[in-house]
């Protein structure tokens, strides 16, 4: 898998995950309560959540894919259409009022919450069905990309959750209702969906 295709799947579920919504959510919720590194166990969770997600997406897609190449373009331009939609979103967001603080939970608990959060969050899988695939490479042998993908997502989705924690911890009152921020993401979305626009697979 080329480093610069995987380098712009990074980028783009990056983008993706970014966005405040019931997953972020629940982490700032759970570093309130437990301060900076307590939360930990959350980010671990959605961070598994995600590799459920890819495998459920990714398997089986291998022959049929191989044998309908022109499915690829269909579903990138999904994948575009996807990314302006939630920049439309993030461009229109107001900010609302701060989440009440979640009851103290154990670490196997806060775990088992994260990763129920986000299996049943319908956001979350609709992502996982339009990005995935999209950089799926059908003259690339197939487990690999699953493997790297995958890992990515996850690193990605650990990193940006206990990014959310941290913050949370230091800025409070600010994290998740700065309009700048939705200003930012909706632009980074436009950005990923230009970049996968012109992306040749």
């Amino acid at each position: 898998m080329e480093l610069t295709h995987l380098l712009l799947f990074a980028l783009t579920f990056a983008v993706a995950v970014a966005l405040p919504g019931p997953n972020s959510a629940f982490t700032i919720g759970q570093a309130l309560k437990y301060g900076r590194f307590g939360f930990i166990w959350a980010p671990l969770g959605f961070m598994s959540a995600t590799m459920i997600h890819a495998l459920l997406v990714l398997s089986g897609l291998a022959l049929f894919l191989q044998q309908h190449i022109e499915v690829f373009q269909a579903i990138k331009w999904f994948g575009v259409l996807y990314l302006v939609y939630l920049a439309f979103k993030a461009f229109r967001h107001q900010p609302s009022k701060a989440e009440a603080l979640p009851p103290a939970l154990s670490k196997k608990k806060m775990y088992l919450s994260a990763l129920a959060v986000s299996l049943t969050n319908p956001k979350a899988m609709l992502a996982g069905m339009a990005l995935f695939p999209l950089f799926l490479q059908p003259n690339v042998a197939f487990y690999p990309q699953v493997f790297f993908l995958t890992v990515t997502a996850m690193t990605i989705s650990f990193s940006i959750y206990f990014g959310y924690g941290l913050l949370a911890t230091f800025f409070s009152h600010r994290v998740g209702r700065s309009t700048w921020v939705h200003k930012l993401l909706g632009t980074g979305y436009l950005g990923a969906a230009v970049g996968i626009a012109r992306h040749q697979s």
